[in-house]
């Protein structure tokens, strides 16, 4: 029975496209019908090795053991979380601090806006001292 590239990239354990390069290089034979790809068994194991039984079984093993790594990872997750935690708190903190701030910016701002008016000994006070830089500056 003959190979499609998916086969023959199964059967390699190589990419359907390096299979796909070495039909169009002229490195390997493939006829091509219905659309389709048609490798013959000796041609694709003439030009890459197949793969052997043994290697499907290491590839089964190392994705089943991945049960020890769980526990590592979930680790991992509990103090992103908590540090997530930690970073919203701080956020929320900066964010209390702002409008306290901002609160007492406006409060200060209507005080200074909305001074009383100067009795008349402050105001002739600060005329004679406006008058005292015009004298020294002459203008």
């Amino acid at each position: 029975m003959k190979h499609s590239l998916a086969s023959a990239a199964t059967a390699t354990g190589i990419s359907k496209s390096t299979i796909y390069r070495a039909i169009k290089s002229g490195k390997m034979s493939a006829s091509f019908e219905d659309g389709v790809y048609k490798i013959d068994p000796s041609e694709l194991h003439r030009v890459f090795e197949p793969v052997s039984e043994k290697h499907f079984m290491k590839d089964e093993m190392t994705q089943t053991e991945t049960g020890n790594d769980t526990a590592l990872l979930q680790l991992e997750i509990d103090f992103l979380k908590q540090q997530l935690t930690r970073e919203r708190d701080f956020v929320e903190s900066l964010e209390r601090r702002l409008d306290e701030s901002d609160s007492e910016r406006r409060r200060l701002t209507l005080l200074l806006t909305h001074q009383q008016e100067q009795s008349p000994v402050e105001k002739a006070k600060h005329s004679d001292e406006n008058h005292l830089w015009k004298r020294i500056f002459k203008t």
